[in-house]
């Protein structure tokens, strides 16, 4: 057991929408013992907000309960836990709960304990888990989110940055952002794919769902978290403009989406399961990525989708944020709405070859990024 790690995971929990943390997590639980811990709670809870009262029963009752198993070797664990524990005493109290919580679970006596955390509040439980590794894997500028305290969240970063043993920054933004704290244990790393999951959207076989399947074409397509950096102006000007295309969008909706209700050819379709995606990405003719520019979360932002949507065949318009630019030539950057629109009838009037856009994207397999993590972190001391 000496050489054989484990993992204890601080990230988002299990049953959000699947981003970077997902897929490395499942793929290392492929081989590796994986304990993924459920969300800590970057901030407090509104006792005002129906959904933040509803995360807090679901919290309640899923914290008496031992870790569940998922699939391979990982295991999920929501412990009791203080949210955003900020005091010395709220700070200790966390520490002895999620210990005693991670040592009941874990029979990993010999192992190296690698200690990942996803979230700059991890840094709390440093040295508390027995770890002989710590990972910070940054895949967004949390000081940039206004629901966060920055100051707070900026003194995690540092000591998790100072203490880690790798820090992996998924844009050259968050790279450049930890160099001077972490020097030559920070890497680049960009996203990867399931590229054969979402290439599956190239099959023939592989039926269009119902509730896009007799839509108008052209069909634009975006799918993902609808916050309210997601630019729901443009995609009303655009649509306005465009009365003969739909738009479809897809994902929980987390803002106010006023501005589209009344333009009858904007569809939001709610959240779909992942497995259900490649289908969604089969229907889209062509795909949008309307971020806002002003949100100061742009120079640092890598979408995922970005090469989940290039790897099922479909060419992309997207606002213009550094990590996009160059990665193909089926990616069209714009800033404003004429950009967007000359894009997107650039492409629907070529219509270029889908299998060539999927290939592309196939060396950048999350099985392959994995690796190359996996070969970082254990050749670390």
């Amino acid at each position: 057991m000496a050489n054989t790690p484990s993992i204890i995971a601080f990230t988002k929990d299990w049953n959000d929408v699947p981003t970077c943390t997902t897929h490395i997590l499942r793929e290392m639980g492929k081989t590796i013992p994986v304990l993924w811990i459920n969300s800590i709670g970057m901030r407090k809870p509104s006792l005002a907000s129906g959904r933040d009262l509803q995360r807090i029963a679901q919290k309640l009752r899923a914290g008496f309960r031992r870790a569940e198993n998922k699939e391979h070797f990982l295991r999920v664990l929501s412990p009791l836990v203080l949210p955003k524990a900020t005091s010395p005493a709220a700070r200790w109290v966390n520490r002895r709960l999620l210990a005693h919580a991670v040592n009941r679970e874990c029979s990993d006596s010999g192992s190296v304990r690698e200690l990942w955390s996803f979230v700059p509040n991890g840094a709390d439980y440093l040295g508390a888990l027995g770890e002989r590794k710590v990972i910070y894997y940054c895949a967004d500028d949390w000081t940039k989110f206004t629901i966060y305290d920055p100051h707070w969240i900026a003194q995690c970063e540092a000591t998790l940055a100072a203490r880690a043993t790798k820090v992996f920054a998924t844009s050259r933004f968050l790279e450049n952002k930890f160099r001077p704290l972490a020097g030559n244990r920070v890497h680049y790393m960009p996203h990867g794919v399931n590229y054969a999951h979402f290439a599956h959207a190239l099959s023939p076989e592989l039926p269009l769902p119902a509730d896009v399947r007799n839509l108008p074409s052209p069909l634009i397509g975006f799918y993902g978290n609808i916050y309210d950096w997601v630019d729901l102006d443009l995609i009303a000007t655009l649509a306005v403009n465009q009365p003969d295309w739909s738009f479809v969008l897809i994902g929980p909706v987390m803002t106010d989406i006023t501005r589209c209700a009344g333009v009858p050819n904007i569809h939001f379709l709610g959240r779909r399961d992942q497995e259900l995606l490649p289908a969604y990405c089969k229907a889209f003719d062509a795909a949008i990525i309307p971020y806002k520019l002003t949100d100061p979360r742009m120079e640092s932002v890598n979408p995922v989708k970005l090469r989940e949507l290039l790897a099922a065949g479909v060419p992309i318009v997207t606002a213009d944020i550094p990590e996009v630019r160059g990665l193909s030539a089926y990616v069209r950057t714009a800033r404003t709405p004429e950009d967007f629109l000359r894009g997107l009838q650039e492409f629907l009037t070529i219509q270029p070859d889908r299998a060539a856009i999927s290939a592309e994207r196939r060396a950048d397999d999350w099985a392959e990024r994995v690796r190359q993590i996996r070969q970082i972190v254990e050749a670390a001391p």
